[in-house]
């Protein structure tokens, strides 16, 4: 008589059991969830064809097999930045959108709070780093690095560069000072291959240049690099000294690199970031640096990328309010 009891109780608890197992399935399901279990989108402020879409797509010529997922660019191009931001700030923080940036990024974010700021980001890996130098014309009486600095010291000098509060002006900026010359003056064009133009024709005095964007007048002569803004010699330039050799402590790049929302788990980062690196170590995208004059040092992890968008968000900040664009 006292079966029937013990054996629906039996019952219960073995329902119970199997309705927590039930439960508890999908967290070990999320747990063990491959990823990434989709397309991953890589959002640039670049157009098609500009200089970051083409960091990306090249990136993704190996990324694919890496991830074993498909990679899409999404370019949104308006606000120099602005809405590439936007769009990543709208997309979850679970690692499936990753954007592509810049120093330009990182400016923007300073004259609009508004924006995700590089709090809310998570560094990946560093893609792309162009150390720039300084150049003079052929024929300029601004014959060695000290000459440029005495002349520096004594009077205003003429940079070429790209547009007011932009990546150039900051660190012509940044030079001028870490250099203890007189403010110096930008003179802004629409990019580096107008630089070099006015450079060899003597409307400016100094250009602060890829060496890629004046690769052609370098070949012929036509202009000098006094000195290049990186920690060490450019091996294509080894006789010209660094800034930092002459006392300058200052450094002046284009760099580009990958991020994601604050958010994103840590074990998804860490996949990223390791996937990105193997992704851009490859002899296709060497060779992609290589043809385009950039530094074969240019790949890092998430540690040096980091410290080096912190340390320029910070130059740009003051060097936007020493020159009266940022409140």
């Amino acid at each position: 008589m006292t079966q029937g009891p013990i054996l629906r109780r039996r019952g219960l608890l073995a329902g119970t059991a199997a309705l927590g197992a039930g439960l508890a399935a999908p967290a070990r399901l999320r747990a063990q969830e491959r990823f990434p279990s989709r397309t991953v989108e890589v959002v640039t402020h670049a157009g098609v064809g500009g200089g970051t879409d083409i960091t990306a797509r090249m990136m993704m010529v190996s990324a694919p097999a890496e991830f074993g997922q498909e990679f899409t660019v999404v370019n949104r191009t308006a606000g120099s930045g602005a809405q590439a931001l936007q769009y990543l700030a709208s997309r979850p923080a679970d690692g499936h959108t990753i954007i592509l940036m810049t120093q330009t990024h990182l400016l923007t974010m300073l004259r609009n709070r508004n924006l995700p700021q590089l709090s809310d980001l998570i560094p990946l890996a560093r893609a792309t780093e162009d150390p720039q130098m300084i150049l003079v014309r052929r024929d300029s009486p601004l014959r060695t690095p000290e000459e440029l600095l005495a002349a520096g010291r004594a009077r205003s000098l003429r940079f070429g560069g790209t547009h007011v509060g932009g990546v150039d002006h900051v660190a012509i900026f940044a030079f001028g000072r870490a250099a203890q010359l007189q403010q110096p003056t930008l003179v802004p064009f629409r990019g580096g291959g107008d630089i070099v133009i006015n450079l060899v024709g003597g409307n400016i005095d100094v250009g602060l240049l890829n060496p890629a964007e004046a690769e052609s007048q370098l070949r012929a002569g036509e202009v000098r690099p006094l000195m290049v803004m990186s920690e060490q010699r450019l091996s294509g330039f080894p006789n010209v000294p660094t800034g930092k050799e002459l006392g300058i402590n200052a450094t002046a790049a284009t760099v580009r690199g990958y991020a994601v929302l604050r958010g994103t788990p840590e074990d998804r980062v860490a996949r990223l970031e390791q996937g990105l690196i193997r992704a851009m170590s490859g002899p296709i995208y060497r060779g992609y640096l290589e043809n385009t004059g950039q530094s074969l040092d240019s790949v890092a992890g998430r540690e040096v990328w980091g410290r080096q968008l912190t340390g320029f968000y910070e130059e740009g900040r003051e060097a936007l309010t020493a020159l009266g664009l940022l409140r």
